[in-house]
């Protein structure tokens, strides 16, 4: 009997069920409430601006600034500039517009231009109009 026990071979401990545990664990508590840069839905139904399709090369630099940044179509909801699930703040200058402190250290400059049109003036000199959707 003890040469049975001696000669059969070592239960192996398979590690998948402990992997799956730390992943199931992993996973759940990811699930909570997100950091500081996540954010909700708007508080209202908030305004959208697009790209000016129309606006022809002159302005591609300005468009390629926009798509970078994530502010080719954007929601205004207030204060509160939406660039896909991005937040940004933006605060009221004098002017009327709204100005936007971007991560990469850029400014940008919401400034109305007429009736369902305003500009996106960027600090380093682009710009791109944009139009009510």
């Amino acid at each position: 009997m003890l040469r049975q026990v001696l000669a059969a071979p070592p239960k192996r401990f398979t590690t998948w069920p402990a992997l799956w545990l730390v992943l199931l664990v992993g996973s759940l508590t990811g699930c909570g409430s997100s950091g500081p840069e996540g954010t909700g839905v708007p508080s209202r139904s908030g305004e959208v601006w697009e790209i000016d399709g129309s606006a022809g090369r002159s302005a591609m630099s300005g468009a390629v600034l926009a798509y970078v940044n994530g502010l080719h179509v954007i929601v205004l909801d207030g204060n509160n500039v939406y660039a896909g699930m991005t937040l940004l703040k933006a605060e009221r200058p004098s002017d009327g517009g709204s100005s936007i402190k971007l991560a990469n250290g850029l400014e940008a400059s919401l400034v109305p231009t007429g009736e369902g049109t305003m500009d996106l003036r960027f600090s380093s000199g682009e710009s791109i109009p944009l139009r009510r959707k």
